[in-house]
């Protein structure tokens, strides 16, 4: 029987142990709890920053795009406008004088009202094209002359 005492005394001087060991493990895990509570929560605001960030990031990039496409578009039907104009000009202005053909005339002695029936040139450039023609006819001449 008094085993049974002297177990039951030690086990009476244990149990306070125990219970003051349990109790400490218990508050240890408690405030490790709090403060990994705490931790998460600081990385979740940060996570919610970034990704708000990220989002208005998004929303710029799109807003840009949009705009940039609506430009590309308006350059484009600029450049179909300005393309359309030109060939309208292009087409609508009459046939330039060949001065090639009035060249070879001149060299076979043609009159400037030859010019202007043959070539639908003015008085003008008729008159001015024999001038150059004459010209240019002088100073082979001189340059033949001195060689």
């Amino acid at each position: 029987m008094l085993e049974l005492v002297s177990s039951w005394a030690l086990s009476a001087a244990i149990q306070p142990i125990l219970l003051l060991t349990a109790a400490s493990l218990s508050f240890l895990a408690s405030l490790i709890a709090i403060f990994n509570g705490r931790k998460l929560k600081k990385q979740k605001r940060q996570q919610q920053l970034v990704n708000r960030r990220l989002q208005e990031d998004m929303a710029s990039l799109s807003k840009s795009a949009v705009g940039m496409g609506h430009k590309v578009l308006e350059t484009e039907r600029r450049l179909a406008d300005v393309l359309k104009k030109q060939f309208a000009i292009l087409n609508s202005q009459p046939e330039h004088p060949s001065y090639d053909q009035a060249s070879r005339l001149i060299a076979m002695g043609a009159t400037e009202n030859d010019l202007v029936n043959s070539c639908g040139f003015s008085h003008s450039e008729a008159e001015l094209l024999l001038s150059l023609n004459r010209k240019r006819h002088v100073n082979m001449s001189n340059a033949k002359a001195v060689h």
